[in-house]
Protein backbone atom coordinates (compact mmCIF):
# COMPACT_ATOMS: atom_id res chain seq x y z
CA UNK A 1 0.00 0.00 0.00
CA UNK A 2 1.15 3.75 -1.22
CA UNK A 3 2.13 5.68 1.44
CA UNK A 4 1.27 9.41 1.08
CA UNK A 5 3.10 12.00 3.22
CA UNK A 6 1.18 15.67 3.55
CA UNK A 7 3.60 18.51 2.78
CA UNK A 8 3.45 20.84 5.82
CA UNK A 9 4.66 24.17 5.78
CA UNK A 10 6.14 26.64 9.10
CA UNK A 11 5.94 29.98 7.57
CA UNK A 12 8.20 31.98 9.59
CA UNK A 13 7.14 35.59 9.09
CA UNK A 14 9.37 38.32 9.52
CA UNK A 15 9.20 42.00 10.31
CA UNK A 16 6.32 43.24 12.60
CA UNK A 17 5.18 39.91 13.32
CA UNK A 18 4.72 40.84 17.08
CA UNK A 19 1.45 40.91 19.50
CA UNK A 20 1.33 41.66 23.20
CA UNK A 21 1.39 38.56 25.51
CA UNK A 22 2.53 36.01 22.73
CA UNK A 23 5.91 35.39 23.95
CA UNK A 24 5.04 35.83 27.36
CA UNK A 25 2.25 32.87 27.12
CA UNK A 26 4.69 30.33 26.20
CA UNK A 27 7.23 30.69 28.82
CA UNK A 28 4.88 28.37 31.20
CA UNK A 29 7.64 25.86 29.49
CA UNK A 30 10.41 25.47 30.73
CA UNK A 31 12.24 24.62 28.23
CA UNK A 32 11.16 27.65 25.93
CA UNK A 33 11.69 29.40 29.05
CA UNK A 34 15.58 28.59 28.70
CA UNK A 35 15.78 29.52 25.02
CA UNK A 36 14.45 32.23 25.56
CA UNK A 37 16.50 33.56 28.77
CA UNK A 38 19.01 32.19 26.06
CA UNK A 39 18.32 34.92 23.62
CA UNK A 40 17.46 37.68 26.05
CA UNK A 41 21.05 37.38 27.99
CA UNK A 42 22.59 37.73 24.00
CA UNK A 43 20.19 40.60 23.40
CA UNK A 44 20.83 42.81 26.50
CA UNK A 45 24.47 42.24 26.25
CA UNK A 46 25.05 42.94 22.06
CA UNK A 47 21.82 45.47 21.76
CA UNK A 48 21.91 47.15 25.45
CA UNK A 49 18.08 46.25 25.61
CA UNK A 50 16.51 42.83 26.23
CA UNK A 51 13.03 41.23 26.22
CA UNK A 52 13.33 41.21 30.35
CA UNK A 53 13.02 45.04 30.52
CA UNK A 54 11.25 46.05 27.65
CA UNK A 55 8.34 43.13 26.46
CA UNK A 56 8.29 40.73 28.97
CA UNK A 57 6.20 42.96 31.48
CA UNK A 58 2.60 42.65 33.41
CA UNK A 59 1.30 45.37 30.92
CA UNK A 60 3.44 44.42 26.99
CA UNK A 61 4.13 47.25 25.02
CA UNK A 62 2.25 47.47 21.50
CA UNK A 63 3.47 46.88 18.11
CA UNK A 64 3.55 50.91 17.74
CA UNK A 65 4.92 51.67 21.28
CA UNK A 66 7.78 49.51 20.61
CA UNK A 67 8.51 50.61 16.98
CA UNK A 68 8.44 54.13 18.55
CA UNK A 69 9.91 53.42 21.75
CA UNK A 70 12.65 50.16 20.89
CA UNK A 71 12.37 49.00 17.30
CA UNK A 72 15.38 47.25 17.78
CA UNK A 73 13.92 44.99 20.16
CA UNK A 74 10.75 44.65 18.14
CA UNK A 75 12.70 42.29 15.54
CA UNK A 76 14.28 40.32 18.68
CA UNK A 77 11.01 39.88 20.25
CA UNK A 78 9.81 38.46 16.40
CA UNK A 79 12.52 36.45 16.15
CA UNK A 80 11.66 34.78 19.93
CA UNK A 81 8.42 34.51 19.33
CA UNK A 82 8.99 32.23 16.50
CA UNK A 83 12.13 30.04 17.89
CA UNK A 84 9.57 29.69 20.85
CA UNK A 85 6.80 28.82 19.16
CA UNK A 86 8.28 26.12 17.01
CA UNK A 87 10.28 24.76 19.99
CA UNK A 88 7.08 24.24 22.18
CA UNK A 89 5.24 22.58 18.97
CA UNK A 90 8.11 19.86 18.47
CA UNK A 91 7.53 19.40 22.19
CA UNK A 92 4.34 18.51 22.04
CA UNK A 93 5.32 15.77 18.54
CA UNK A 94 4.00 18.06 15.64
CA UNK A 95 5.97 17.48 12.32
CA UNK A 96 6.51 20.10 9.89
CA UNK A 97 7.82 19.22 6.75
CA UNK A 98 9.81 22.10 5.21
CA UNK A 99 10.54 25.79 6.82
CA UNK A 100 10.33 28.99 5.06
CA UNK A 101 10.97 32.58 6.49
CA UNK A 102 10.45 35.53 4.99
CA UNK A 103 12.72 38.65 5.18
CA UNK A 104 13.91 38.59 8.73
CA UNK A 105 12.06 35.27 9.42
CA UNK A 106 14.26 33.57 7.38
CA UNK A 107 17.46 33.95 10.46
CA UNK A 108 14.41 32.10 12.67
CA UNK A 109 13.88 29.69 9.83
CA UNK A 110 17.67 28.80 9.53
CA UNK A 111 17.69 28.13 13.86
CA UNK A 112 14.48 25.89 13.60
CA UNK A 113 15.81 23.47 10.95
CA UNK A 114 19.33 23.47 13.35
CA UNK A 115 21.35 25.10 10.45
CA UNK A 116 22.77 27.39 13.22
CA UNK A 117 21.97 27.14 17.21
CA UNK A 118 19.75 29.91 19.00
CA UNK A 119 22.64 31.22 20.28
CA UNK A 120 24.40 31.62 16.77
CA UNK A 121 20.82 32.66 15.37
CA UNK A 122 20.47 35.83 17.88
CA UNK A 123 23.84 37.01 17.48
CA UNK A 124 23.61 36.69 13.94
CA UNK A 125 20.37 39.17 14.30
CA UNK A 126 21.98 41.82 16.36
CA UNK A 127 25.06 42.06 13.75
CA UNK A 128 22.13 42.48 11.32
CA UNK A 129 20.65 45.33 13.61
CA UNK A 130 23.95 47.05 14.67
CA UNK A 131 24.87 47.17 10.85
CA UNK A 132 21.83 48.79 10.15
CA UNK A 133 21.66 50.89 13.29
CA UNK A 134 25.02 51.77 12.54
CA UNK A 135 24.53 52.50 8.59
CA UNK A 136 21.39 53.47 7.86
CA UNK A 137 20.91 57.29 7.55
CA UNK A 138 17.89 57.09 5.10
CA UNK A 139 14.88 57.57 7.46
CA UNK A 140 13.10 55.54 4.67
CA UNK A 141 10.44 53.13 5.92
CA UNK A 142 7.98 50.09 3.83
CA UNK A 143 4.48 50.48 2.61
CA UNK A 144 2.09 47.74 1.73
CA UNK A 145 0.32 48.31 -1.60
CA UNK A 146 -3.09 46.16 -2.40
CA UNK A 147 -2.33 45.19 -5.87
CA UNK A 148 0.14 42.91 -7.70
CA UNK A 149 3.59 43.67 -8.45
CA UNK A 150 3.07 44.79 -12.45
CA UNK A 151 0.72 47.46 -10.83
CA UNK A 152 3.03 48.40 -8.20
CA UNK A 153 5.79 48.97 -10.97
CA UNK A 154 3.45 51.02 -12.86
CA UNK A 155 2.88 53.58 -9.85
CA UNK A 156 6.70 53.41 -8.92
CA UNK A 157 7.44 54.94 -12.62
CA UNK A 158 5.67 57.69 -11.74
CA UNK A 159 8.26 58.88 -9.49
CA UNK A 160 11.43 61.12 -10.95
CA UNK A 161 13.94 59.40 -8.74
CA UNK A 162 14.55 55.61 -8.21
CA UNK A 163 14.60 56.30 -4.11
CA UNK A 164 11.41 53.33 -3.90
CA UNK A 165 11.82 49.55 -5.49
CA UNK A 166 9.18 46.80 -5.15
CA UNK A 167 10.88 45.36 -1.92
CA UNK A 168 8.76 42.29 -1.67
CA UNK A 169 6.12 40.36 -4.08
CA UNK A 170 3.56 38.96 -2.02
CA UNK A 171 1.42 37.57 -4.92
CA UNK A 172 -1.49 39.10 -6.69
CA UNK A 173 -3.16 41.12 -3.73
CA UNK A 174 0.19 42.67 -2.34
CA UNK A 175 3.06 43.78 -3.05
CA UNK A 176 5.33 45.75 -0.78
CA UNK A 177 7.34 48.68 -1.98
CA UNK A 178 10.44 50.55 0.49
CA UNK A 179 12.08 53.59 0.40
CA UNK A 180 12.70 57.06 1.30
CA UNK A 181 9.53 59.01 3.71
CA UNK A 182 9.35 61.40 0.79
CA UNK A 183 9.03 58.69 -2.32
CA UNK A 184 6.53 56.45 0.00
CA UNK A 185 4.28 59.77 0.45
CA UNK A 186 4.51 60.35 -2.98
CA UNK A 187 3.30 56.18 -3.59
CA UNK A 188 0.28 56.43 -1.24
CA UNK A 189 -1.01 59.43 -3.12
CA UNK A 190 -0.37 58.05 -6.38
CA UNK A 191 -2.44 54.54 -4.92
CA UNK A 192 -5.20 56.14 -3.18
CA UNK A 193 -5.84 58.10 -6.20
CA UNK A 194 -6.03 54.84 -8.68
CA UNK A 195 -8.07 52.75 -5.93
CA UNK A 196 -5.43 51.09 -4.82
CA UNK A 197 -5.02 51.36 -0.75
CA UNK A 198 -1.45 51.90 1.07
CA UNK A 199 -0.51 50.45 4.46
CA UNK A 200 2.82 51.78 6.24
CA UNK A 201 4.38 48.76 8.11
CA UNK A 202 6.27 48.02 11.35
CA UNK A 203 9.56 48.44 9.48
CA UNK A 204 12.04 50.89 11.09
CA UNK A 205 13.98 50.52 7.81
CA UNK A 206 13.82 50.38 4.25
CA UNK A 207 14.62 46.74 3.96
CA UNK A 208 15.00 44.65 0.49
CA UNK A 209 16.40 48.21 -1.22
CA UNK A 210 19.74 49.21 -2.67
CA UNK A 211 19.76 52.31 0.11
CA UNK A 212 21.00 49.36 2.34
CA UNK A 213 24.13 48.95 0.40
CA UNK A 214 26.48 50.02 3.43
CA UNK A 215 24.64 47.93 6.12
CA UNK A 216 24.53 44.72 3.62
CA UNK A 217 28.73 44.85 3.37
CA UNK A 218 28.96 45.75 7.17
CA UNK A 219 26.57 42.83 7.88
CA UNK A 220 28.92 40.84 5.82
CA UNK A 221 32.15 41.83 7.53
CA UNK A 222 30.36 40.85 11.29
CA UNK A 223 29.08 37.53 10.27
CA UNK A 224 31.88 36.44 7.81
CA UNK A 225 32.87 32.90 9.04
CA UNK A 226 29.30 31.78 10.10
CA UNK A 227 28.18 28.56 7.89
CA UNK A 228 25.10 26.33 7.96
CA UNK A 229 25.30 23.33 10.02
CA UNK A 230 23.49 20.01 9.25
CA UNK A 231 19.97 20.73 8.43
CA UNK A 232 17.54 18.71 10.24
CA UNK A 233 14.42 20.29 8.90
CA UNK A 234 14.46 22.09 4.85
CA UNK A 235 14.89 25.45 4.92
CA UNK A 236 13.70 27.22 1.53
CA UNK A 237 15.04 31.01 0.88
CA UNK A 238 12.20 33.14 -1.25
CA UNK A 239 14.82 35.51 -1.61
CA UNK A 240 17.74 33.16 -3.12
CA UNK A 241 14.73 31.42 -4.74
CA UNK A 242 16.25 28.04 -3.47
CA UNK A 243 17.19 25.46 -0.58
CA UNK A 244 19.66 26.49 2.22
CA UNK A 245 22.80 23.72 1.92
CA UNK A 246 24.37 22.95 4.62
CA UNK A 247 28.31 23.80 4.86
CA UNK A 248 27.69 26.95 2.90
CA UNK A 249 28.55 30.57 4.08
CA UNK A 250 25.81 32.35 5.87
CA UNK A 251 27.51 35.63 5.97
CA UNK A 252 27.14 36.96 2.02
CA UNK A 253 23.53 35.31 1.71
CA UNK A 254 22.08 36.71 4.79
CA UNK A 255 23.14 39.96 4.35
CA UNK A 256 22.03 39.97 0.34
CA UNK A 257 18.89 39.97 2.24
CA UNK A 258 19.06 44.02 3.13
CA UNK A 259 19.37 44.77 -1.15
CA UNK A 260 17.26 41.31 -3.21
CA UNK A 261 13.60 41.37 -2.79
CA UNK A 262 11.20 39.19 -1.30
CA UNK A 263 9.96 36.83 -3.62
CA UNK A 264 7.20 35.37 -1.51
CA UNK A 265 4.22 35.05 -3.98
CA UNK A 266 6.25 32.36 -6.40
CA UNK A 267 7.50 30.93 -3.79
CA UNK A 268 3.44 30.00 -2.59
CA UNK A 269 3.29 28.76 -6.23
CA UNK A 270 6.50 26.53 -6.30
CA UNK A 271 5.75 24.68 -3.53
CA UNK A 272 1.75 24.13 -3.72
CA UNK A 273 3.09 22.63 -7.32
CA UNK A 274 5.48 19.95 -5.08
CA UNK A 275 2.20 19.74 -2.99
CA UNK A 276 2.10 21.97 -0.02
CA UNK A 277 -1.09 22.31 1.64
CA UNK A 278 -0.80 22.89 5.04
CA UNK A 279 1.02 26.03 5.98
CA UNK A 280 1.40 26.76 10.09
CA UNK A 281 2.18 30.61 11.11
CA UNK A 282 4.57 30.41 12.76
CA UNK A 283 4.68 33.36 14.62
CA UNK A 284 2.47 36.30 15.75
CA UNK A 285 -0.97 37.06 13.99
CA UNK A 286 -2.07 35.17 10.43
CA UNK A 287 0.22 37.22 7.83
CA UNK A 288 2.13 35.04 5.72
CA UNK A 289 -1.04 31.86 6.03
CA UNK A 290 -3.82 34.68 4.45
CA UNK A 291 -1.09 35.36 1.64
CA UNK A 292 -0.83 31.83 1.30
CA UNK A 293 -4.55 31.54 0.95
CA UNK A 294 -4.73 34.42 -1.20
CA UNK A 295 -2.21 32.33 -3.83
CA UNK A 296 -3.77 28.84 -3.10
CA UNK A 297 -7.30 28.94 -1.51
CA UNK A 298 -7.17 25.06 -0.86
CA UNK A 299 -4.43 26.29 1.56
CA UNK A 300 -5.52 24.87 5.46
CA UNK A 301 -4.25 27.76 7.77
CA UNK A 302 -3.10 26.93 11.08
CA UNK A 303 -2.53 29.97 13.04
CA UNK A 304 -1.83 29.02 17.11
CA UNK A 305 -0.77 31.84 18.05
CA UNK A 306 -3.87 34.30 16.50
CA UNK A 307 -7.23 34.34 18.11
CA UNK A 308 -8.98 32.22 20.49
CA UNK A 309 -9.67 29.15 19.19
CA UNK A 310 -5.96 27.76 18.31
CA UNK A 311 -3.73 26.74 20.45
CA UNK A 312 -0.61 25.42 20.66
CA UNK A 313 -1.62 21.88 21.47
CA UNK A 314 -4.58 21.74 19.41
CA UNK A 315 -2.23 22.49 16.41
CA UNK A 316 0.07 20.14 17.65
CA UNK A 317 -2.05 17.47 17.86
CA UNK A 318 -2.91 18.41 14.26
CA UNK A 319 0.26 17.62 12.91
CA UNK A 320 1.52 14.89 15.45
CA UNK A 321 1.92 11.57 12.76
CA UNK A 322 -0.87 9.33 13.62
CA UNK A 323 1.28 6.53 14.72
CA UNK A 324 3.14 8.60 17.22
CA UNK A 325 1.75 8.21 21.03
CA UNK A 326 1.13 11.80 22.47
CA UNK A 327 3.94 13.42 24.41
CA UNK A 328 4.65 13.38 27.89
CA UNK A 329 3.38 16.24 30.22
CA UNK A 330 5.75 19.63 29.29
CA UNK A 331 7.47 20.71 32.50
CA UNK A 332 6.30 24.25 33.46
CA UNK A 333 7.15 26.89 35.56
CA UNK A 334 5.02 29.66 36.72
CA UNK A 335 3.82 32.36 34.72
CA UNK A 336 6.23 35.71 33.58
CA UNK A 337 4.17 38.63 33.06
CA UNK A 338 0.69 38.05 31.70
CA UNK A 339 0.15 34.16 30.23
CA UNK A 340 -1.87 31.42 30.80
CA UNK A 341 0.16 27.99 31.16
CA UNK A 342 0.16 25.88 27.42
CA UNK A 343 -0.93 22.41 28.77
CA UNK A 344 -0.15 18.90 26.33
CA UNK A 345 -2.54 17.16 24.11
CA UNK A 346 -4.20 15.00 26.74
CA UNK A 347 -5.55 11.72 25.67
CA UNK A 348 -9.33 10.96 25.88
CA UNK A 349 -10.71 8.32 26.56
CA UNK A 350 -13.66 6.68 24.37
CA UNK A 351 -17.13 6.67 26.76
CA UNK A 352 -18.61 3.38 27.29
CA UNK A 353 -22.20 3.43 26.58
CA UNK A 354 -24.20 4.32 29.40
CA UNK A 355 -26.11 1.31 31.24
CA UNK A 356 -29.96 1.40 31.00
CA UNK A 357 -31.61 0.43 34.45
CA UNK A 358 -32.89 -2.88 34.81
CA UNK A 359 -36.46 -2.96 34.34
CA UNK A 360 -38.82 -3.97 36.80
CA UNK A 361 -40.42 -7.41 36.74
CA UNK A 362 -44.11 -6.05 35.77
CA UNK A 363 -42.35 -4.94 32.47
CA UNK A 364 -40.29 -7.60 31.47
CA UNK A 365 -42.33 -9.39 28.97
CA UNK A 366 -43.05 -5.66 27.49
CA UNK A 367 -39.45 -4.53 27.04
CA UNK A 368 -38.89 -8.08 25.67
CA UNK A 369 -41.47 -7.44 23.21
CA UNK A 370 -39.00 -4.47 21.31
CA UNK A 371 -35.88 -5.70 22.93
CA UNK A 372 -32.68 -3.61 21.30
CA UNK A 373 -30.38 -5.94 19.75
CA UNK A 374 -26.54 -4.36 20.17
CA UNK A 375 -25.11 -3.97 16.81
CA UNK A 376 -22.94 -6.27 15.83
CA UNK A 377 -19.04 -5.01 14.93
CA UNK A 378 -18.86 -6.85 11.61
CA UNK A 379 -21.81 -4.90 10.23
CA UNK A 380 -20.73 -1.99 11.81
CA UNK A 381 -17.62 -2.34 10.31
CA UNK A 382 -19.30 -3.15 6.77
CA UNK A 383 -21.44 0.28 6.81
CA UNK A 384 -18.46 1.87 7.91
CA UNK A 385 -16.14 0.30 5.03
CA UNK A 386 -19.04 1.14 2.52
CA UNK A 387 -19.49 4.76 3.50
CA UNK A 388 -15.63 5.53 3.19
CA UNK A 389 -15.18 3.95 0.33
CA UNK A 390 -18.10 6.07 -1.43
CA UNK A 391 -16.63 9.29 0.25
CA UNK A 392 -12.87 8.72 -1.16
CA UNK A 393 -14.03 6.35 -3.95
CA UNK A 394 -11.31 3.92 -3.08
CA UNK A 395 -11.93 -0.04 -2.96
CA UNK A 396 -13.78 -1.49 -0.14
CA UNK A 397 -10.65 -4.04 0.76
CA UNK A 398 -8.50 -1.12 1.22
CA UNK A 399 -10.38 -0.08 4.69
CA UNK A 400 -8.70 -3.34 6.76
CA UNK A 401 -8.38 -3.20 10.82
CA UNK A 402 -5.08 -1.91 10.76
CA UNK A 403 -5.07 0.56 8.03
CA UNK A 404 -3.73 3.90 8.99
CA UNK A 405 -6.38 6.58 7.43
CA UNK A 406 -3.48 9.02 7.19
CA UNK A 407 -0.21 7.56 6.88
CA UNK A 408 -1.76 4.44 4.77
CA UNK A 409 -4.74 6.29 3.06
CA UNK A 410 -3.47 9.62 2.62
CA UNK A 411 -6.45 11.16 4.23
CA UNK A 412 -5.89 14.02 5.95
CA UNK A 413 -7.27 15.48 9.24
CA UNK A 414 -9.73 17.45 7.87
CA UNK A 415 -11.01 14.79 5.61
CA UNK A 416 -10.87 12.38 8.83
CA UNK A 417 -13.17 14.61 11.16
CA UNK A 418 -15.69 15.41 8.17
CA UNK A 419 -16.14 11.51 7.55
CA UNK A 420 -16.20 10.97 11.48
CA UNK A 421 -18.91 13.15 11.00
CA UNK A 422 -20.78 11.38 8.91
CA UNK A 423 -20.21 8.08 10.68
CA UNK A 424 -22.09 10.04 13.76
CA UNK A 425 -24.79 11.08 11.96
CA UNK A 426 -25.10 7.79 10.20
CA UNK A 427 -25.23 5.99 13.50
CA UNK A 428 -26.84 8.31 15.36
CA UNK A 429 -24.49 8.78 18.01
CA UNK A 430 -25.74 12.35 19.11
CA UNK A 431 -22.71 14.81 19.97
CA UNK A 432 -19.57 13.93 20.82
CA UNK A 433 -18.17 14.34 24.17
CA UNK A 434 -15.98 17.25 25.01
CA UNK A 435 -12.61 16.94 24.02
CA UNK A 436 -13.30 14.46 21.50
CA UNK A 437 -10.26 14.18 19.22
CA UNK A 438 -10.34 12.55 15.73
CA UNK A 439 -6.33 12.08 15.84
CA UNK A 440 -7.01 9.28 19.08
CA UNK A 441 -8.77 7.11 16.32
CA UNK A 442 -5.83 6.76 13.72
CA UNK A 443 -6.84 3.92 12.25
CA UNK A 444 -10.26 1.89 10.52
CA UNK A 445 -10.30 -0.32 13.15
CA UNK A 446 -10.31 2.42 15.66
CA UNK A 447 -13.25 4.11 14.07
CA UNK A 448 -15.06 0.74 14.19
CA UNK A 449 -14.36 -0.02 17.55
CA UNK A 450 -15.34 3.76 18.97
CA UNK A 451 -18.63 3.28 16.83
CA UNK A 452 -19.44 0.02 18.68
CA UNK A 453 -19.33 0.51 21.87
CA UNK A 454 -20.65 4.46 21.20
CA UNK A 455 -23.48 3.31 19.02
CA UNK A 456 -27.28 2.90 20.50
CA UNK A 457 -28.86 -0.16 20.53
CA UNK A 458 -30.70 -1.03 17.45
CA UNK A 459 -34.43 -2.14 18.17
CA UNK A 460 -35.54 -5.27 16.79
CA UNK A 461 -39.02 -5.38 14.84
CA UNK A 462 -42.07 -5.44 17.75
CA UNK A 463 -44.07 -8.48 17.62
CA UNK A 464 -47.73 -8.07 16.50
CA UNK A 465 -50.06 -7.28 19.44
CA UNK A 466 -52.02 -9.78 20.82
CA UNK A 467 -55.97 -9.37 19.57
CA UNK A 468 -58.01 -7.59 22.52
CA UNK A 469 -60.25 -10.47 24.20
CA UNK A 470 -64.48 -10.04 22.83
CA UNK A 471 -65.62 -9.75 26.13
CA UNK A 472 -63.87 -5.86 26.86
CA UNK A 473 -66.28 -3.49 27.03
CA UNK A 474 -65.83 -0.29 24.53
CA UNK A 475 -63.87 2.47 26.13
CA UNK A 476 -66.14 5.48 26.44
CA UNK A 477 -65.44 9.17 25.78
CA UNK A 478 -65.41 10.27 29.84
CA UNK A 479 -63.04 7.49 30.71
CA UNK A 480 -60.35 9.25 28.08
CA UNK A 481 -57.92 10.39 30.33
CA UNK A 482 -55.63 13.46 29.34
CA UNK A 483 -52.60 11.42 28.82
CA UNK A 484 -54.70 9.46 26.32
CA UNK A 485 -56.27 11.94 24.60
CA UNK A 486 -56.00 12.50 20.93
CA UNK A 487 -53.71 15.64 20.06
CA UNK A 488 -54.97 18.04 16.99
CA UNK A 489 -51.57 18.81 15.46
CA UNK A 490 -49.04 15.96 14.73
CA UNK A 491 -47.22 15.33 18.01
CA UNK A 492 -44.11 13.34 16.50
CA UNK A 493 -43.73 15.64 13.35
CA UNK A 494 -41.32 18.28 13.94
CA UNK A 495 -41.76 21.70 12.56
CA UNK A 496 -39.33 23.01 10.38
CA UNK A 497 -37.66 26.15 12.62
CA UNK A 498 -38.10 29.85 11.31
CA UNK A 499 -34.05 31.13 9.80
CA UNK A 500 -34.58 33.47 13.06
CA UNK A 501 -34.65 30.25 15.40
CA UNK A 502 -31.95 28.67 13.40
CA UNK A 503 -29.74 31.34 13.33
CA UNK A 504 -30.01 31.39 17.44
CA UNK A 505 -29.41 28.14 18.15
CA UNK A 506 -26.41 27.96 16.31
CA UNK A 507 -25.49 31.65 18.04
CA UNK A 508 -25.77 29.89 21.10
CA UNK A 509 -23.62 26.36 20.07
CA UNK A 510 -21.21 28.61 18.61
CA UNK A 511 -21.08 31.18 21.61
CA UNK A 512 -20.60 27.94 24.37
CA UNK A 513 -18.16 26.02 21.95
CA UNK A 514 -15.60 29.02 21.81
CA UNK A 515 -16.23 30.62 25.19
CA UNK A 516 -17.14 34.18 22.51
CA UNK A 517 -20.16 36.54 23.47
CA UNK A 518 -23.41 35.99 21.62
CA UNK A 519 -23.50 39.48 19.87
CA UNK A 520 -20.40 39.05 17.94
CA UNK A 521 -22.13 35.98 15.43
CA UNK A 522 -23.67 38.33 13.22
CA UNK A 523 -24.44 37.43 9.85
CA UNK A 524 -21.50 39.35 8.14
CA UNK A 525 -19.27 37.89 10.49
CA UNK A 526 -16.30 36.01 9.06
CA UNK A 527 -15.56 33.14 11.18
CA UNK A 528 -11.82 32.91 10.38
CA UNK A 529 -10.96 36.61 9.22
CA UNK A 530 -13.46 38.42 11.60
CA UNK A 531 -13.15 35.59 14.66
CA UNK A 532 -10.28 33.68 14.34
CA UNK A 533 -11.53 30.62 13.80
CA UNK A 534 -9.21 28.27 11.71
CA UNK A 535 -10.37 25.52 9.34
CA UNK A 536 -10.26 22.66 11.74
CA UNK A 537 -12.16 24.48 14.37
CA UNK A 538 -15.14 25.37 11.69
CA UNK A 539 -15.17 21.82 10.13
CA UNK A 540 -15.34 20.50 13.82
CA UNK A 541 -18.25 22.99 14.95
CA UNK A 542 -20.57 22.17 11.52
CA UNK A 543 -20.22 18.70 12.11
CA UNK A 544 -21.77 19.69 15.65
CA UNK A 545 -24.07 21.99 14.03
CA UNK A 546 -24.80 19.01 11.41
CA UNK A 547 -25.79 16.63 14.86
CA UNK A 548 -27.64 19.45 16.56
CA UNK A 549 -29.83 19.87 13.98
CA UNK A 550 -30.09 15.96 12.51
CA UNK A 551 -29.33 16.71 9.35
CA UNK A 552 -27.74 13.38 8.21
CA UNK A 553 -25.35 12.63 5.51
CA UNK A 554 -23.96 15.83 4.07
CA UNK A 555 -23.59 16.46 0.33
CA UNK A 556 -20.93 14.40 -2.01
CA UNK A 557 -18.31 17.71 -2.65
CA UNK A 558 -19.36 19.46 0.50
CA UNK A 559 -17.03 21.73 2.08
CA UNK A 560 -16.83 24.23 5.05
CA UNK A 561 -14.74 26.54 2.94
CA UNK A 562 -17.74 27.40 0.97
CA UNK A 563 -19.60 28.71 3.90
CA UNK A 564 -16.82 31.64 5.73
CA UNK A 565 -19.77 33.56 7.53
CA UNK A 566 -21.48 33.04 10.00
CA UNK A 567 -24.47 34.19 7.53
CA UNK A 568 -23.60 30.92 5.07
CA UNK A 569 -24.07 28.26 7.53
CA UNK A 570 -27.43 29.53 8.94
CA UNK A 571 -28.39 29.57 5.48
CA UNK A 572 -26.85 25.97 4.76
CA UNK A 573 -29.02 24.52 7.85
CA UNK A 574 -32.14 26.56 6.50
CA UNK A 575 -32.08 25.05 2.94
CA UNK A 576 -31.12 21.30 4.22
CA UNK A 577 -34.11 21.68 6.45
CA UNK A 578 -36.15 23.00 3.90
CA UNK A 579 -39.38 20.98 3.12
CA UNK A 580 -38.29 18.30 5.15
CA UNK A 581 -39.56 17.11 8.63
CA UNK A 582 -36.41 16.79 10.38
CA UNK A 583 -36.41 16.24 14.49
CA UNK A 584 -34.99 19.17 16.09
CA UNK A 585 -33.07 18.61 19.03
Amino acid sequence: MIRVAEITIGAFPGQGAYSPGCLESMLTDNHVRQVVDEIDGIATRMLGRGLKDTVLLTSPPTADELLSDAPDVLQVAAFATSVALHRLLCRHGAEITLLVGHSLGEISALVAGEALTVAEGTEVLCHRILALREHDTSGGRMLALSCGRDRAEQILALLRDGDAVVAVDNGPKQTTVSGTPDALTRIEAIAAAIGVQGTPLLAPHPFHNPLLQEARADFARRIAGVRARDLRTPVYSPILRRYYRAGEELGPLLASHFVTPVHFGDSVRRLSDAGARIWVELGAGRTLTNLARSIDPSTLALVPLAGRTSSVSEVAAFLRPAAAPAPPAVQTAAPLGVGAPVAGPAHVPVPDVVPVPAPSPAATAATAATAAAAPDREEIATRIRQLYARILEYPEEVFEDTAELEADLGVDSVKQTEMFAQVAEAFGLGMRPDGFRVADYPTFGAVVDFVHRSAPPMPSPAPAPAPAPVSAPPVTPAQVTPAQAPVDAPATAAAVPDREEIATRIRQLYARILEYPEEVFEDTAELEADLGVDSVKQTEMFAQVAEAFGLGMRPDGFRVADYPTFGAVVGFVCAALDGAEVAVR
